[in-house]
């Protein structure tokens, strides 16, 4: 090796790296190796000696070399909110002018040159001037979303978003929202009220974006656009978090007759606002949307509809904890809606961040491409994700949502039997036996009654991405149909109950833990409750109450376990009309008794606002009364044990048969059709935990 060289080993490539001043002797001493061939740079032949620049090009000697172009094209690319680079091939005088550059940097492991924003113009301005080049710029959309940047980004560090003046908001509301939800609030602000919320499952998408849209509500009325089945959860969301708003003002849309502009809130399904087309003619300058994925696929009719109110919009809000399921391109119609200027032509997105490829049957835009970039221009222009693990430490334990089925998903008749058991229940010429045997029918059918409720919830946790989560249930005929459905829908799960053998509970347990993708624990409340662990999962569903909150606190735990190292949600379905009107008043008076005397620290809701939501004239307080006398009694805990394990849909009473194991005819659990469920939800009661 000469000594005058001033060579440096690469060990990724496995190649020598020169100084361009040593290109000619190094060739000329190569013509004199034996057995030796070392090919010229491209264009190099005949080349001149170029000036000497203070640091000097760098060349690379490699064997065998890439067959000679005359002409390099190539783009430039975003990599970081302060930096892009060159990804193009080489070009003498290409490295000749990444030399001149102030903030140039040589990435030896990518093999490219990068700069800071603030020298893009340069570098493309001198580019052109340069023979057989071709260096394309970045896009028009990302010099608009960093144009700060561009003018001086070694001036220009990361600000902090703005705190937003929220003195005009519901006082309740505000205070309600946990740190990382009020940055939420504050980001969409700064971004004038246009914004993808995608922020993770659990973390309180609706509370935010009900906060953002209150701080505009002199430009309502507003107009929510949810999935069907969500409709009256929403109503229910604004009537507790906007205590100030009237609840006559708050119009669910049910069928395509109902007028779409009668309230000062506006709430309606994907599929029928695409049947409402001609009542759309007046815009509404305030849009949620709900679940914003469902928009992927600009040639439904959902979007179709969706997309024009959202470009005349003043604000618009999506929400989605997986605005793309697969692929780029379901991101599309999205940052259409929020930012409609950024990319107006699908192509010019795929071309750029789909991979896009002519094929012979036109182009296929499934691939991707460039997501580093795609991801830094969604967080600098449009979206706003946090994960769990993100805010974790603000996060409570425990996270409790109570979910009100709707009078609309039991059947009519079924709520009829139920509303006659209650009215039984009240004879004053009833012994005191006779009374406690009403009321265990009455707690019976509530059992058959929720069960199309229960099912459906859990489809819907399966469909929105909830990978593994338990279901308690106390009834065998609610087991018996939860697990019919997770088999027919080939859902992985295990099922544990007072039949399983104590040998087999623990391998079933831990078949669940090692589980991978989706996968459902189906249990008993009374039989599963304490020695297992489940810490994998971070979600349980009740799909019934159960008398005795230490048993319901004792199932919680099952995922609350050391090992568990997230917030975990625990649901509780409720439904109106039934026996859960009483059960959960009696479950919150004697955690009140227990918290009193010091022997808990749990707290269901607050008393006063649970306890007169459910019941509201002397004959239900006459019921209220005894379901707490007979569950207090000796002897009563045994009794509805045994009652509950005998009971038979088929049979009148339920007494005296024991269960054949046959689930209840799914066309009469599921009377009314699926498209109408109805959930309404009350998180995180305010006593115990922020909501979210």
């Amino acid at each position: 090796m000469h000594k005058g060289w001033r060579p440096f080993p690469d060990p990724a490539t496995k190649t020598w790296n020169f100084s361009m001043t040593d290109y000619d002797a190094l060739m000329r001493a190569a013509q004199h190796l034996p057995a030796v061939t070392l090919q010229p740079l491209e264009g190099a032949e005949g080349r001149r000696e170029p000036p000497s620049t203070g640091s000097g090009s760098v060349a690379q000697a490699c064997l065998p070399a890439a067959p000679s172009l005359t002409f390099v094209k190539g783009q430039c690319m975003l990599i970081s909110r302060a930096r892009f680079e060159a990804d193009i091939g080489y070009s003498e005088g290409l490295i000749a002018l990444f030399q001149q550059m102030d903030s140039r940097h040589y990435d030896v492991k990518t093999r490219k040159w990068n700069f800071l924003l603030e020298e893009h113009n340069k570098l493309i301005e001198r580019a052109r001037c340069l023979p057989q080049v071709q260096l394309d710029p970045l896009p028009k959309t990302l010099t608009l979303a960093f144009a700060s940047q561009l003018e001086k980004t070694s001036l220009c560090p990361v600000a902090d978003i703005p705190e937003a003046d929220l003195s005009g908001v519901d006082s309740k509301l505000v205070s309600s929202l946990l740190p990382f939800q009020r940055t939420g609030v504050n980001f969409a602000i700064a971004k004038r009220g246009r914004l993808l919320l995608a922020d993770d499952m659990g973390l309180g998408k609706t509370i935010q974006a009900i906060c953002i849209v209150a701080y505009y509500q002199k430009e309502w009325p507003l107009l929510v656009v949810v999935p069907s089945s969500v409709r009256f959860t929403w109503e229910q969301a604004f009537r507790r978090w906007l205590p100030s708003l009237r609840p006559d003002r708050i119009n669910v849309v049910v069928t395509g007759k109902d007028c779409l502009t009668a309230g000062l809130v506006n709430i309606v399904s994907f599929d029928l606002l695409s049947k409402l087309e001609r009542q759309l003619k007046t815009p509404f300058k305030v849009v949620i949307i709900d679940e914003s994925h469902f928009l992927k696929n600009i040639k439904t009719a959902r979007c179709r509809a969706a997309m024009p109110l959202l470009k005349v919009a003043k604000r618009v809000i999506l929400l989605s904890g997986t605005p793309a399921m697969s692929r780029p391109a379901e991101l599309y119609t999205q940052i259409l809606a929020v930012k409609p200027t950024f990319f107006p032509q699908f192509h010019a997105f795929g071309l750029r961040y789909c991979g896009a490829k002519r094929m012979p049957w036109g182009w296929d835009y499934s691939g991707s491409s460039n997501l580093g970039e795609l991801k830094l221009l969604l967080e600098e222009a449009v979206m706003l994700r946090r994960l769990k693990c993100d805010v974790l430490s603000q996060l409570p334990a425990k996270q409790r949502k109570m979910v009100v089925v709707a009078p609309g998903q039991i059947s009519a008749g079924t709520r009829a039997a139920l509303d006659a058991m209650a009215k039984e229940m009240t004879t004053k010429d009833k012994t005191k036996q006779q009374q406690k045997e009403a009321l265990i029918l009455f707690f019976n059918r509530t059992a058959e009654a929720k069960i199309p409720s229960v099912i459906e919830y859990i489809l819907d946790l399966l469909e929105s991405g909830r990978e593994k989560f338990l279901v308690f249930a106390h009834h065998k005929v609610v087991l018996d149909a939860i697990t019919k459905q997770l088999e027919r829908k080939r859902v992985q799960h295990i099922r544990i109950d007072g039949s399983t053998p104590s040998a087999d509970r623990e391998d079933l347990c831990q078949q669940f833990q090692q589980s991978q993708g989706h996968a459902v624990a189906v249990l008993s409340i009374t039989a599963a409750n304490m020695g297992l662990t489940f810490s994998s999962a971070e979600l349980v569903v009740f799909a019934e109450l159960f008398w005795n909150p230490g048993v319901l606190i004792q199932a919680e735990d099952r995922v609350h376990r050391i090992g568990q190292l997230n917030s975990v949600g625990i649901h509780y379905l409720v439904a109106r009309g039934t026996a859960d009107d009483y059960l959960w008043p009696l479950i919150q008076e004697k955690i009140k008794v227990l918290g009193e005397a010091g022997l808990s620290e749990t707290n269901f809701s607050e008393m006063t606002e649970a306890t007169g939501y459910f019941y509201k004239d002397p004959k239900q307080q006459k019921i209220y009364d005894l379901f707490q006398k007979s569950f207090e009694e000796d002897g009563s805990d045994a009794a509805l044990l045994e009652a509950a394990e005998s009971f038979d849909p088929g049979s009148a009473s339920g007494a005296g048969s024991r269960d054949t194991g046959d689930t209840p005819d799914e066309s009469t659990l599921l009377g009314s059709p699926l498209k109408k469920k109805r959930f309404e939800f009350f998180d995180n009661w305010d006593s115990f935990t922020s909501p979210l």
